[in-house]
């Protein structure tokens, strides 16, 4: 098994424990080239993923949270999409939103290179932050409705 893989496990694992939790009772799944932990951070849920790429024998952190599902009226669909598209283009900082399904996510995903337990444990905080304070914005603003 690629050690790149295995040591970004380890870092993520000891990020957990750091945060308070049981990285055995968190772990969503896990393969030979995919591990997933499910954490709750405030009111948001976080979803972490170490993900071996063997076409490219590259590693992968990808950190991700939902924020809200789509408004029911789909004439907000347009608005919705141009906001978030305006907040990654003005300074959303090392994350972005997207769609997964009708559900509106926020993600950070990075190469492990050079990956350290502080930056895993700023941006699993950071992603957390970032879904906990738009779900209530977008959920007033467009009628999106808390996941």
């Amino acid at each position: 098994m690629d050690t790149d893989f295995e040591n970004a496990k380890k870092l993520v694992e000891e990020t957990i424990k750091k945060l308070g939790l049981d990285p055995a009772t968190t772990r969503a799944h896990s393969t030979d080239v995919q591990t997933a932990w499910t954490l709750k951070r405030g009111s948001a849920s976080v979803l972490v993923t170490v993900t071996f790429h063997p076409d490219e024998d590259e590693t992968y952190l990808r950190v991700a949270s939902p924020v809200v599902t789509l408004p029911a009226d789909k004439a907000k669909h347009g608005a919705l999409c141009r906001h978030l598209l305006e907040l990654n283009a003005g300074g959303l900082a090392n994350a972005a939103f997207g769609l997964v399904a009708d559900r509106v996510v926020v993600v950070s995903e990075r190469p492990i290179e050079g990956l350290g337990g502080a930056e895993v444990e700023q941006t699993v905080k950071h992603l957390a932050a970032v879904a906990d304070t738009f779900d209530d914005r977008l959920e007033k603003e467009f009628g999106a409705s808390k996941v």
